[in-house]
């Protein structure tokens, strides 16, 4: 339980964060925030549904979303105009490209526009929160079905095994 309360006062804690750096305009600070919280309701699923699973809490985003869409292709709605892993990868993409467009660029070639790169920072947030809010609620439901399954089978395999008394 302990385990529990100290990953619930972590996310409460992110949660604060994001929406205060959301307010002071500090983007990139939303953007990781959002990164880790999708990443870790990701490895908490594929850790949770293949247990052999290598992955772990220095899988690189984009294997950690690879294995969880193959895992949970057909559980995936729609987010967008395509489906929540399509978004998240997607948006894993653009968050690699804020991230790195600031100060970044070829030898010889300006970087980006100072407000373009804050549109695209914000517009990045934004997008990274609602995917963030989004992965957790699909999380928390695949987690609650997943229990109840693994309860019922539990049920059903004490019901007709034999007692060993």
């Amino acid at each position: 339980m302990a385990t529990n309360t100290a990953k619930y006062l972590s996310y409460a804690e992110a949660w604060r964060r994001i929406k205060a750096a959301t307010a002071q305009g500090f983007h990139f600070e939303v953007v990781t925030l959002c990164e880790s919280i999708i990443s870790d309701r990701l490895l908490s699923y594929v850790r949770g549904f293949n247990p052999s699973s290598k992955a772990n809490v220095r899988t690189q985003f984009a294997s950690l979303i690879s294995e969880w869409r193959k895992l949970a292709v057909r559980d995936l709605p729609p987010y967008g105009a395509s489906d929540l892993g399509a978004a998240v990868n997607t948006w894993r993409e653009e968050r690699n490209a804020v991230v790195h467009s600031l100060t970044k660029s070829e030898p010889g070639t300006p970087t980006s526009q100072l407000q373009s790169f804050i549109t695209r920072a914000e517009q990045a947030a934004k997008a990274g929160e609602g995917l963030a809010r989004a992965v957790s609620n699909w999380h928390k439901r695949r987690l609650v079905s997943h229990r109840k399954k693994q309860a019922a089978h539990a049920m059903a395999k004490n019901v007709t095994s034999p007692s060993l008394k």
